[in-house]
């Protein structure tokens, strides 16, 4: 009986060449075809460019970084957000005005009213010098115009609870300083920016209340396919799906939560921590 040839194995247990390797001919075919289909995908990539939703979370990220770097500049204390100022809190009506510029009292993250075209309420804020770009400021997917009909500047707000008003501040823990926040909340947990409501943005203060368990007091955007973006101490951004149909339907600041709906219940868990 004739014996069946086995093909020979090289020495390092292998298949031979004449077994498994491709010729020349087929990785000259590989190579030509993935040529032909970056040439066919890439102009359409160039075109469209990166999506929206990434660039907002890029946006996001970039920003929280400058957070973090101007505490690290800044003996450990949180930028200022609305100005701390006896009697609530207290921003600028123009980009120049007296007592809000860096290293005057009322310096603040960033300055004035979402709603003002003015780029100077961006580049005189105290992070501006670690973002270097008002366009880190909007979200591209935010269309919102001002009374003028000019596009607005900015689409993010930071979470009030970042050394922010002390109005809110009697029931509930202001963050000052960076190691601080930790002691709270988990770096992946604590809130810092956040997409606004267009309808509702104004200062670059952002709160919830964690003693009205039931109503929103500022509303989240939902640029995103009824979701919005915002990042974390830890440095990551994320988006979330809000559920709340009130959330998806309000324009209003103040307003009850849709009791079928978590999203209240996890952005207060994630914004501050009820004081002892």
């Amino acid at each position: 009986m004739k014996t069946q040839e086995v093909p020979a194995l090289s020495t390092k247990g292998q298949p031979s060449q004449r077994t498994c390797a491709l010729t020349r001919v087929e990785v000259l075919a590989v190579i030509l075809g993935v040529c032909v289909l970056v040439a066919v995908l890439w102009p359409a990539r160039v075109r469209t460019g990166p999506s929206k939703e990434f660039v907002c979370l890029n946006n996001l990220h970039q920003l929280l970084i400058a957070w973090v770097s101007y505490a690290e500049d800044n003996n450990d204390n949180l930028v200022q957000n609305i100005a701390r100022d006896i009697g609530g809190g207290h921003y600028a009506t123009t980009a120049n005005q007296a007592g809000s510029q860096p290293g005057q009292p009322y310096a603040c993250w960033v300055l004035g009213d979402a709603s003002q075209p003015d780029p100077g309420f961006i580049t005189n804020g105290l992070i501006y010098p670690y973002v270097g770009n008002c366009r880190l400021y909007k979200c591209p997917a935010d269309v919102k115009k001002n009374s003028v009909n000019q596009p607005t500047l900015r689409s993010y707000s930071m979470n009030g609870w970042m050394n922010g008003n002390p109005a809110w501040t009697s029931n509930c823990v202001d963050f000052k300083k960076l190691s601080g926040i930790s002691n709270s909340l988990s770096p992946g947990m604590a809130l810092v920016f956040v997409e606004e409501n267009p309808a509702t943005i104004n200062d670059g203060y952002w709160v919830q209340n964690p003693n009205s368990p039931t109503t929103w007091i500022d509303s989240p955007a939902h640029f995103h396919i009824n979701g919005g973006a915002m990042s974390f101490v830890d440095g990551h951004a994320q988006f979330r799906k809000w559920t709340d149909r009130n959330v998806l339907s309000n324009s209003s600041v103040g307003f009850a939560s849709d009791p079928t709906s978590g999203d209240l219940a996890w952005v207060q868990a994630r914004s501050t921590v009820k004081a002892q």
